[in-house]
């Protein structure tokens, strides 16, 4: 007992963690949950406003990869400062590990996924190891989104996808690979249900399949 009463001793001494989500609701309710676990004064930002730069973070990144990218998600785990510990809750469909930069990082830092029902319970504990200096990444997010991603995809498919991520059109496409502009056309739009990129008019799934496959690499 004296040696929990300690910890919490030193996390209340140095600065409140901040919940960054992208959904104010989970995010006030985690904050909430980190309140009553021993974390007094936890804050909550949402999306790209600004937060406390070395406070510790719990991040809630979106659930899809379109949404992911197209909000700034990525560049915003790339800017965390190396030295500052955090908590990522994600869907491991969302290629979070090679943002958190887990080879240079100076600091404690917790990967798990939010799609299971017993994360929650676990994002206290993640959180003081973490303070730590402690690193645990859940299995899930082991194998690449773009590799899991590519293992839907056929041979054909694969070639396409291989051009349109280097930024040839549907016609540069047909041309490089003796095929017809309509079998191209069928081909992207497969890829792109099998990369889970909806229709969507404020979203380019060209450039967002592009970084996806760069992603993998």
């Amino acid at each position: 007992m004296e040696r929990e009463f300690g910890r919490v001793g030193a996390i209340a001494a140095s600065a409140p963690p901040t919940v960054m989500s992208w959904d104010p609701l989970a995010g006030e309710l985690l904050r909430g949950h980190l309140e009553a676990e021993g974390f007094p004064g936890t804050t909550h930002v949402v999306g790209g406003e600004t937060a406390e730069a070395r406070a510790a973070l719990v991040l809630l990144p979106p659930p899809t990869y379109a949404d992911y990218l197209g909000s700034g998600w990525d560049v915003r785990l790339r800017s965390v400062p190396l030295d500052v510990p955090m908590v990522v809750l994600a869907r491991p469909n969302v290629p979070v590990r090679s943002a958190l930069q887990l080879n240079l990082r100076k600091s404690g830092v917790a990967l798990l996924d939010a799609g299971r029902p017993s994360t929650v319970g676990a994002v206290s504990s993640a959180l003081r190891m973490s303070l730590e200096g402690g690193q645990v990444i859940d299995p899930l997010f082991i194998e690449s989104t773009g590799d899991q991603a590519r293992a839907q995809l056929t041979p054909a498919e694969l070639r396409v996808y291989a051009l349109l991520a280097n930024g040839r059109s549907n016609s540069g496409i047909a041309d490089e690979l003796f095929l017809s502009e309509r079998t191209v056309e069928v081909h992207v739009r497969k890829i792109f249900a099998k990369l889970g990129l909806g229709d969507n008019a404020a979203m380019n799934r060209r450039v967002v399949a592009a970084s996806m496959f760069v992603a993998s690499d």
